[in-house]
């Protein structure tokens, strides 16, 4: 038996160092990716802001609701913060003492993903009613349902791998004889995966951040 091969299955699993190095590098592309995405909605909100036909890019009417606003940059800051806290704890101890954070930082994100919808369903203008309502409209669903939605559900299959492995011999969970002993077992599975998803957090806090200045304060 090759000395990558699981006793278990028969299958082949990378060196943990290896799984960490690929996942990093994979989710800064990913970041680097979505940044180009973003920057498609940054433009349009400056060049219709500075266009203005007709003045119909912000009619009295279109007001954003920054109380909303508020709260749901919050929730989404805080799920990357405590997502961040939650790998603190991981690195002192092992991925178990991850697991209680990354499930509020789950709680949180999904927190903001109600009020979104919440505030969609109260808003009192649609996409059709000027530039910054077209903006706004697009670029949080966009967010929410491609950015937050994926982010969190990246974070959800890390944490649900990590109970669904929990109490396996180290052997069965990396099969990588030449790794230390201290690197392998459940935390060498979850580690990367939950590292490389908090950065993808942290990404996505400064996106909200930046959607809360410009769609609700300087709108």
């Amino acid at each position: 038996m090759d000395e990558l091969e699981s006793p278990q299955g028969g299958y082949y699993v990378e060196p943990p160092e290896l799984l960490a190095r690929n996942l990093n590098v994979g989710a800064r592309l990913f970041i680097a990716a979505q940044i180009f995405f973003y920057g498609g909605f940054l433009f349009a909100f400056f060049y219709l802001r500075e266009l203005n036909t007709g003045g119909m890019w912000h009619p009295d009417r279109v007001d954003a609701p920054v109380g909303w606003g508020a709260a749901i940059s919050a929730c989404v800051v805080a799920s990357a913060l405590v997502s961040g806290a939650a790998i603190a704890a991981m690195r002192r101890r092992d991925d178990a003492a991850w697991r209680p954070g990354a499930a509020v930082a789950l709680a949180l994100g999904a927190a903001a993903l109600a009020l979104q919808c919440i505030e969609w369903a109260t808003l009192g203008f649609g996409a059709g009613d000027g530039g910054f309502a077209s903006v706004f409209v697009a670029w949080t669903g966009f967010y929410m349902a491609f950015g937050l939605l994926g982010g969190l559900y990246w974070l959800e299959t890390t944490l649900a791998t990590s109970i669904r492995h929990r109490g396996e011999a180290p052997g069965l969970v990396v099969a990588a004889a030449e790794a230390p002993a201290g690197a392998r077992g459940t935390k060498a599975l979850t580690a990367p995966s939950a590292e490389a998803a908090t950065i993808n957090l942290y990404f996505l806090a400064v996106v909200s951040v930046v959607m809360f200045i410009l769609l609700y304060v300087v709108g």
